[in-house]
């Protein structure tokens, strides 16, 4: 950033900017308008891109509820020197009684 613009930055409010750039804007030929709004669109994907996510701090959990009887029949499922498709099978074919 040119010291100009960091000078700007401290002293001008957002809508004075605002004015400031439609007026220059409006005073550019039309392919120069073109290539502002090329670069306007290119910062704004390139912002897009480095700024983290705006996550909630207060997002709410979702609990999900199951007896306890359900780790029973994980017990015991997989064994050293099991067949793991055998296991997998026998895990959703028990699934699909309860």
């Amino acid at each position: 950033m040119t010291e100009t613009m960091a000078s700007m930055d401290a002293v001008m409010p957002a809508t004075k900017v605002k004015s400031e750039l439609l007026r220059l804007l409006d005073a550019l030929p039309l392919p120069r308008q073109a290539e502002v709004l090329d670069f306007a669109r290119f910062l704004h994907q390139q912002t897009a891109l480095t700024e983290p996510p705006k996550v909630s701090r207060y997002s709410p959990i979702e609990l999900h509820v199951v007896p306890a009887t359900t780790l029973l029949d994980l017990t015991g499922l997989i064994a050293l020197g099991g067949d793991a498709v055998v296991d997998t099978e026998a895990l959703y074919d028990n699934a699909s009684h309860h």
